[in-house]
């Protein structure tokens, strides 16, 4: 599993530059052609699992030195979450058997040391308990499996992991947490989403109520500072901590947009109208901090450099989606407004980045889930879903057209290499082709599909939990 330095550093690094392509875009033939062909290729770097008959782990990469991990970021679990799609999206028997592999192997990995909670990733702190780095990712991707199957003993092991959770969770009189991490990746607010999720899944009150109890931690560990537009108002921010290090990184990785976000989400799903106030003053900081050019809105990755990227990770592919979350929520025009600010941004982003340079090539660009042309693709399938804009939906084509004319055909598989900056044309990670759902081909192919689907009137495709614009309806809490 990548370091939480690692994180922070690959998604810093790698951005997102939006593609040429033919205006039609691709046939969903065609997009589901190269989902197989990546179910196909991620198949091949499947390791067998150590005296467990027909369980597996998925490498992180096709170099065989890559380690097989159960998380999402990076591991097993994020693949199995795109095999189960596929396999109800397309009725994919190799997807659905690999699938079956694939959980068998996760399971497998449980561990217990004396009478300490079961974990799959017994890292100490935020890391091992994080929605992308650790156990609750791993109860995500067995939600996902119970939600498209059915499968009981998925959602056992979900409700096995939420339990481990709650029992390993340090609780205080404000709340409970894992550690002093707040951000969606490796934080409280990505644990306590899945722990919401698995409440509504399970009809289980004692999951919502933990994911209450760490959206109050969450709120309690906010820095307060003055409203640029009113100074006898304090609004939130959430900073993320490398080391003893507090850095602010604003935007939905790692920020004050993907916080603010978790408690509208809990918020809502609790009738809990102080985690709603406290989202919202999370948005309302992020409205003071973005810069309007015109009808394009942007968010610097770290506030007073100069870095805008586009991405899901530190750009308006993420964070427009806390704003798609508070038009659902309150129906104001304006918080719309901003999330169609945000994707013109990246439109514009696009069309710079199409130049040629000096020695007659296009920039290579990142095709990646996390920080690349596949995040943003989703998020314009979803904006499109709201506004039934066909410019979005439009963009959303051009950008599928770009990631099948760079997927890398491997026999009947394929893949894509990683770009490890952008701009540069050709550049890729010296570590191979990813597998995994963030970085690799599981997040390409997932939006992919995604993709295909833009002309159905519902979307049946379950994603994690930070990617819904839909509030859920208030649950029973203590």
């Amino acid at each position: 599993m990548p370091s939480p330095r690692l994180l922070v550093a690959i998604c810093l690094t790698l951005t997102l530059i939006a593609p040429v392509a033919g205006q039609d875009g691709p046939s969903v033939e065609a997009l589901r052609a190269t989902v197989r062909g990546a179910v196909h290729w991620i198949a091949q770097q499947a390791e067998p699992v150590p005296d467990v008959e027909g369980a597996v782990l998925i490498r992180s990469s096709d170099d065989k030195r890559a380690r097989a991990t159960p998380t999402v970021y990076g591991g097993s679990a994020g693949v199995l979450l795109f095999l189960e799609n596929v396999a109800a999206v397309l009725d994919d028997a190799e997807a659905r058997g690999l699938a079956d592999r694939i959980a068998k192997g996760l399971r497998a990995g449980r561990r217990q040391e004396g009478e300490e909670p079961a974990s799959w990733n017994p890292a100490s702190g935020n890391a091992g308990a994080g929605l992308y780095t650790g156990d609750a990712g791993i109860g995500h991707a067995f939600l996902v499996r119970h939600a498209l199957r059915g499968d009981a003993e998925a959602l056992a092991t979900a409700v096995e992991i939420g339990d481990a959770l709650l029992a390993r969770a340090t609780r205080t009189e404000r709340g409970l947490g894992w550690g002093n991490q707040p951000d969606l990746i490796i934080g409280n607010a990505g644990t306590a989403l899945f722990l919401l999720e698995l409440g509504e899944a399970s009809a289980q009150p004692r999951f919502v109520d933990g994911a209450r109890d760490a959206a109050r931690e969450l709120v309690a560990m906010a820095v307060q500072a003055p409203s640029k537009a009113d100074p006898k108002r304090q609004l939130p921010t959430w900073k993320y901590m490398a080391g003893r290090r507090a850095m602010e990184m604003p935007n939905f990785s790692h920020g004050t947009a993907g916080v603010s976000y978790a408690l509208l989400r809990i918020g809502a799903a609790t009738d809990d109208g102080d985690l709603i106030a406290a989202g919202r003053a999370g948005a309302d900081a992020m409205l003071e901090l973005a810069v309007v050019e015109g009808d394009t809105c942007k968010w610097p990755a770290i506030p007073g450099q100069k870095a805008f990227l586009g991405g899901w990770c530190h750009g308006p592919a993420g964070t427009a989606r806390l704003f798609l979350l508070l038009h659902a929520m309150t129906k104001e025009e304006r918080f719309l407004t901003v999330a169609k600010q945000g994707a013109n941004f990246l439109v514009g982003y696009a069309k710079d980045a199409e130049q040629v340079g000096a020695d007659g090539k296009r920039p290579y660009v990142p095709p990646g889930y996390c920080c690349g042309v596949a995040g943003v693709l989703e998020f314009f399938c979803d904006l499109h879903r709201v506004t039934g804009d066909p410019a979005h939906a439009a963009f959303a084509r051009k950008a599928g057209q770009y990631l099948l004319d760079v997927a890398i055909v491997e026999g009947d598989g394929r893949k894509w290499k990683n770009g490890a900056s952008a701009p540069g044309p050709g550049k890729a990670n010296a570590k191979g082709h990813d597998t995994d759902l963030m970085l690799g081909a599981a997040g390409e192919a997932l939006t992919l599909l995604q993709l295909s689907l833009l002309d159905q009137k519902e979307m049946p495709l379950r994603r994690l939990p930070d990617r819904s614009i839909v509030p859920t309806a208030p649950k029973p809490t203590k």
